[in-house]
């Protein structure tokens, strides 16, 4: 089973190359006390340390490791409420008004206890301790992340599409767009068979009635060809993004070149390389990958649902042996 770490990717810097940094070194920020700038004052906090107790809405969470840090975040496993072991994430203050990192921390887990689903991961708390703001979250096993490198069983990859699919069109039923689904944000956790819950909710979108929306950050490995072209995404850049995951699943390497400067980045996406070497597998599985990966979302599935209901007449779901559907 794979050990790797499933939050490293989780707390920001999967935006950009970021150092690591201290999880439990003293940082100063400004908060934003009145309602002008003149009254804004620069105060002292301390980021959790291993063996220290953080008090929440349902009680006491005890650190007990760093599981990953970024500039925008760090992830905890903690000791809380009855023993149960927790995922804390915390808003890392980052030299930002205080105000605008509890609109952050406010929006994420609003969405996180609104959308319940078995395929979300779950939020049991959220509180704000010495001035930082938190999220109890369950803890999972491991990240979809340290799965990938080698080509997976169709059987597992279809259990887990089936699951990754069900969660977007749950999110997108709800008017909520991820725009950030990667396999760092994928988490996974082991029963009787692997179990797909989506995270990380920093970034996403409501919709509003709208079509489209304009995202403030972009992930430049896994952006849309839509983000290029109009600056906007949508849920079928959602749908997108699940594509590449499905490839590099598939075939154990990512659909673009990631370790190239970003114009190289931008031409290839642009091109529409992903969609081109999907449909280079001359596979049932590739095709409709190469279909979630098409230029042009009016040209991609409309939906989850439907990507769904094509991938279940394929063969390969049809005699599988593996993880059969309860």
């Amino acid at each position: 089973m794979p050990t790797a770490n499933p939050y490293q990717n989780q707390v920001g810097a999967s935006h950009a190359q970021f150092p690591s940094g201290s999880a439990t070194q003293a940082t100063t920020s400004p908060w934003q006390t009145g309602a002008t700038a003149a009254s804004t004052q620069r105060i002292t906090v301390q980021y959790p340390q291993v063996g220290g107790v953080l008090t929440g809405q349902r009680g006491n969470y005890v650190v007990r490791d760093t599981l990953g840090s970024g500039e925008f975040g760090a992830v905890y496993e903690c000791t809380g409420p009855f023993d149960q072991i927790y995922a804390l994430k915390m808003v890392r203050p980052s030299n930002r008004p205080y105000a605008e990192v509890q609109a952050e921390w406010s929006r994420e887990q609003s969405r996180l206890f609104s959308l319940r689903h078995p395929n979300v991961v779950y939020i049991y708390d959220s509180f704000e301790y010495d001035h930082i703001f938190y999220l109890a979250l369950e803890r999972c096993d491991h990240a979809l992340k340290a799965m990938l490198g080698t080509p997976m069983q169709e059987g597992l990859i279809l259990e887990m599409t089936r699951q990754l699919l069900s969660a977007v069109q749950f999110l997108h039923d709800n008017d909520v767009v991820h725009d950030d689904i990667h396999a760092g944000n994928v988490l996974i956790t082991h029963t009787d068979r692997p179990i797909v819950k989506i995270s990380d909710f920093g970034i996403s979108h409501e919709l509003r009635g709208m079509t489209a929306v304009r995202p403030n950050v972009v992930h430049h490995a896994i952006m849309a060809p839509e983000i290029l072209a109009t600056g906007y995404t949508s849920r079928q850049s959602d749908l997108y993004q699940v594509g590449l995951l499905l490839y590099w699943m598939l075939t154990g390497g990512p659909a673009i070149q990631m370790d190239v400067p970003y114009q190289e980045l931008v031409r290839q996406v642009g091109d529409g390389e992903p969609r081109r070497r999907a449909s280079m597998l001359g596979t049932p599985f590739g095709d409709l990958i190469a279909k979630m990966l098409r230029r042009r979302e009016a040209f991609r599935y409309a939906s989850a649902r439907e990507v769904w209901a094509e991938l279940r007449e394929l063969e390969a779901w049809k005699q599988r042996d593996l993880f059969p559907v309860k």
